[in-house]
């Protein structure tokens, strides 16, 4: 994905018999896939603005009433799974998760993912903000209560009213492009969503031994992911367990150990990549910074998770950087 992608969109283009489905291709764009119900007025009218840094996505829109399904999961995996907080700023929706529709008005929040059936219905013209993330970063602070959190945070909660004014505080200067570096905010989305619902993520994501156990472990590779060494062995002797039983607390989240360890790096090394203040650095320097032995192995397994190499990345990310007159 790149750096910086952004794009303003509207019905107005296009010829009225033709807007609802212009419409449904532009909310399977930027919102995944979704599937619209009837056929819309005749004079329907929708307008919507993107925006995206790494991975963080923000979108306004606003539609006149419209209705949409969407079924469970999709073709793209875990990998493409997202988590999206959405503020109502004007207007009325009724939106369904598994079964249970929640009315939503202007103020309130709604959090949902794209694991769940969900379908909407907007019923008065509807504007709205939504901040879109990948559902793994919420998993890796709940990983197991991250499908329990309340979908609808009323207007008037606390944790309505914190997400609401992060939301709107932000939005213009991420709009604008000030604010560049999506993986920093998308930390700092969850952890404020987190902290607002009184969340103690070290206890929700631990009603098991087991899972307490993985937490830790998790921690000490979070701690250690610049340490060229860290391996399999190391971190169950570090965590006083065996090898097996490591690997069996990997099991039920879909990768092995050594695979979560490459994926953390890789997240701190485009960090680091799309930051200004890291310019000067080669890309190699951080890659072994951040414990890859290998730049040929760490270029390889980066292009393989964000689809360009680090070069093209840190090209899009900082136009001008050391790179282009020292690649590696």
């Amino acid at each position: 994905m790149r750096s910086a992608v952004e794009a303003t969109w509207n019905t107005g283009v296009f010829a009225q018999r033709d807007r609802y489905e212009a419409w449904q291709h532009q909310l399977n764009d930027v919102y995944g896939t979704w599937t619209l119900t009837g056929q819309g007025k005749p004079d329907f009218n929708a307008e919507l603005s993107h925006r995206s840094a790494g991975n963080l996505t923000f979108a306004t829109c606003s539609c006149d009433p419209c209705g949409a399904v969407r079924r469970k999961g999709g073709p793209g995996g875990d990998r493409d799974e997202m988590l999206a907080i959405q503020l109502v700023l004007a207007g009325r929706e009724h939106f369904t998760i598994d079964g249970r529709t929640a009315a939503l008005g202007p103020g309130d929040v709604l959090i949902w993912n794209t694991t769940r059936p969900m379908s909407f219905e907007v019923v008065e013209r509807l504007h709205k903000i939504s901040v879109m993330m990948p559902l793994a970063r919420l998993r890796s602070w709940l990983p197991a209560s991250w499908h329990s959190l309340e979908s609808r945070l009323p207007n008037g909660s606390e944790p309505a009213g914190l997400l609401a004014s992060f939301i709107r505080s932000v939005s213009p200067s991420f709009f604008s492009g000030t604010l560049r570096h999506g993986e920093a905010l998308t930390e700092a989305m969850i952890g404020l969503l987190i902290s607002s619902m009184s969340i103690d993520h070290a206890l929700a994501g631990s009603p098991t031994l087991r899972d307490a156990q993985l937490l830790r472990v998790k921690a000490y590779i979070d701690g250690h992911l610049d340490d060229p060494d860290l391996s399999p062995t190391r971190i169950a002797a570090a965590n006083g367990i065996s090898v097996r039983y490591l690997h069996s607390l990997f099991e039920p989240e879909g990768v092995t150990v050594l695979q979560h360890v490459i994926k953390e790096r890789l997240v701190r090394c485009r960090r680091e990549l799309s930051n200004p203040a890291m310019a000067r650095r080669t890309i190699t320097e951080i890659a072994f910074a951040w414990g890859f032995q290998s730049s040929t192995h760490f270029s390889r397994r980066f292009k393989e998770e964000y689809g360009l190499s680090p070069h093209e990345f840190r090209h899009e990310a900082l136009p001008v950087t050391r790179d282009e007159q020292h690649p590696s």
